[in-house]
């Protein structure tokens, strides 16, 4: 489920228990890289931010974005290392504090679904990842809306909804 606050914030919940929220600068840079045109390559990146004490709410509140190293084309994205190291940075930037909550790229759809190979790269960063959560944030920005996902190990993926800008 997922609710806009006036705040600008995404909201969303699971019946499992994991909760969270897409702050209004994350969501201004997922809809930037929208493959509104049709020379347009995919984008992505890792999401970063924080997890709640309280709740163990995931808090995004910044991105990695495509740069060096990424191998993108219209129809695909490959993540280099180098997000990695940039949410490292990010870790020691916020004191230990920050960390990655989950993935994001874009998808040539209005209403963005993930792909086999999407599934596939998720699986594969649940199994061989190590988080400070229960569970990733899935995000496939199309072109009129973002898809947004919970993914847990070894479960399909829950669909939270789609939202506008």
């Amino acid at each position: 489920m997922l609710q806009r606050l006036t705040s600008g914030h995404v909201v969303w919940e699971v019946k499992e228990g994991a909760c969270g929220s897409l702050s209004p600068n994350v969501i201004k840079k997922l809809f930037s890289w929208s493959q509104k045109r049709f020379y347009s390559k995919e984008a992505g990146g890792l999401i970063l931010g924080f997890v709640d004490s309280d709740t163990n709410g995931l808090l995004a509140e910044e991105l990695t974005v495509p740069g060096p190293g990424d191998q993108r084309s219209r129809a695909s994205f490959f993540r280099s290392d180098r997000h990695q190291r940039e949410a490292e940075l990010w870790n020691m930037q916020t004191n230990g504090r920050g960390t990655q909550l989950g993935l994001w790229h874009t998808h040539p759809e209005a209403n963005p679904t993930p792909s086999g190979t999407d599934l596939n790269d998720c699986e594969r960063v649940l199994r061989d990842g190590r988080f400070d959560c229960n569970g990733l944030l899935y995000l496939i920005v199309g072109t009129q809306t973002i898809g947004c996902w919970h993914a847990r190990a070894g479960q399909p993926l829950t669909l939270l909804g789609h939202f506008k800008l």
